[in-house]
């Protein structure tokens, strides 16, 4: 937000005052920083004038960047690095998202950092973790990298082809445990006075919701095939495809499911007399005959029926079930509108955008979007005023290239705004009217 410091953030939410600096670019890093600055956090997005975050100009860092403000200053500058190092002693929680062993290389150990601030907590997010093998700390990650490497993508697509989940699974899972673990480090500091520092990487994040996968092939020494739609264990717990080409999940499994389901798709209650049914109700039988006769009932029973009433019947008899999504389906449905999922906020840059809301409900202390990303540099000023910097001192840095900032309409040239979404133009056009004049009353 244009005139926002360290000094003067909004105060609201459950995590109100809580500082947090955060370096790097994408997703993993930095939007584990907006999750904390949608509930209140006070964060800073750090980044170098020669590289500015990769996702700048997309629709990404506008939904993904929001209640952040930007200083850009060059770490390799002496200068540079005494702004990097006053905003440590500021900062309660530090998040850099790197390949690993970056910060080491730059002098930056976590002991230089704990004796700049005692109390810091430090989360470094890489594709492949500090330590382990040299050549693999080395190397860059990506979304695909991630689901690749943690065997997670094995799992998931047919048997001729593994399946890549979209959108950014690895990233986005990643940033919810860089969440947790800046939580829990922080809340160690509030206890002992003393920090802690967290080596979060990409892939083991994904590995660790491997579910069962890892125990069984360790315990029993099985190999999983990719089964598609299909559960690779439960039978009637699956994906089935309707008479109109609808997509459904059916979890027909448990009790109660059982004893009203099967009759609905032409299988007798357990305890009406088929000995092979009165055997097991669990579901858990997917690769036996008796799992191959349910799924072949419940194909059939959809083959007949459209999307719509197969959802309708299993709803009415309680049975785990829904048909597949589309984004308009959500937008229209009345329940997503009840929780208000979907927000309109402003963007520097596009102006009034729509996406995604504050996603958890707090009772007493609600989650925010009090402003959208902030463009490039757009809070050097006043950051540096707050660090004690003189304004002759925050112009020479900019001269020298040591800082560096772009207004809204650097930014439309720099990353061919227009051209990559040709749709926006009329919008874009207005909103730059509105800046200009702003502008220009500013000046006067």
């Amino acid at each position: 937000m244009e005139g926002t410091g360290l000094n003067n953030f909004p105060q609201f939410g459950v995590l109100a005052g809580v500082k947090v600096l955060v370096c790097g670019g994408a997703i993993a890093g930095p939007f584990g920083a907006t999750l904390l600055g949608e509930t209140g956090a006070e964060v800073v997005h750090f980044e170098s004038p020669k590289n500015p975050d990769s996702t700048r100009g997309h629709y990404g860092y506008s939904q993904n960047h929001r209640n952040q403000i930007s200083m850009v200053a060059d770490m390799k500058t002496e200068e540079g690095l005494e702004i990097f190092k006053k905003l440590i002693r500021w900062t309660d929680i530090f998040i850099e998202s790197s390949k690993g062993g970056t910060y080491e290389k730059m002098g930056l150990t976590d002991e230089v950092l704990w004796e700049l601030n005692s109390r810091l907590v430090i989360v470094h997010v890489s594709g492949f973790g500090q330590t382990g093998v040299p050549d693999y700390i080395r190397r860059a990650s990506y979304d695909a990298v991630g689901q690749a490497f943690s065997g997670y993508m094995s799992f998931n697509g047919t048997p001729e082809e593994a399946l890549k989940v979209s959108p950014y699974l690895s990233d986005y899972v990643t940033a919810l445990n860089t969440c947790w673990t800046a939580l829990a480090a922080y809340i160690h500091a509030l206890r002992t006075g003393k920090g802690e520092s967290v080596d979060v990487a990409q892939y083991e994040s994904l590995a660790r919701i491997l579910d069962t996968r890892p125990i069984e092939y360790f315990t029993d020494g099985r190999e999983f095939e990719r089964t598609g739609n299909k559960d690779s264990q439960a039978a009637l717990f699956s994906f089935y495809t309707c008479k109109d080409g609808g997509t459904i999940f059916i979890g027909m499994n448990g009790n109660g499911p059982v004893h009203r389901g099967y009759p609905i798709i032409g299988l007798p209650k357990p305890g009406d007399g088929d000995p092979e049914i009165d055997q097991v109700i669990s579901g858990w039988v997917a690769d036996s005959d008796l799992g191959r006769r349910l799924e072949a009932a419940m194909e059939e029973f959809v083959s007949q029926h459209t999307v719509d009433e197969v959802e309708k019947v299993m709803l009415e008899n309680q049975i785990p079930c829904q048909k597949v999504c589309s984004l308009k389906d959500c937008a229209e449905d009345p329940h997503w509108k009840a929780r208000e999922v979907f927000a309109e906020w402003d963007d520097p840059m596009m102006g009034k955008v729509k996406g995604l809301g504050i996603v958890n409900k707090w009772k007493n202390n609600p989650g925010e979007i009090k402003w959208g990303s902030p463009l490039f540099g757009e809070n050097n000023t006043e950051v540096l005023r707050d660090l004690g910097y003189t304004d002759e001192e925050i112009e020479d840095f900019a001269r020298r290239g040591i800082t560096a900032s772009f207004d809204w309409k650097q930014t439309y040239e720099i990353y061919k705004l227009e051209e990559l979404f040709p749709h926006y133009r009329e919008g874009f056009t207005e909103h730059w009217k509105k800046e200009a004049e702003k502008t220009s009353k500013q000046k006067k």
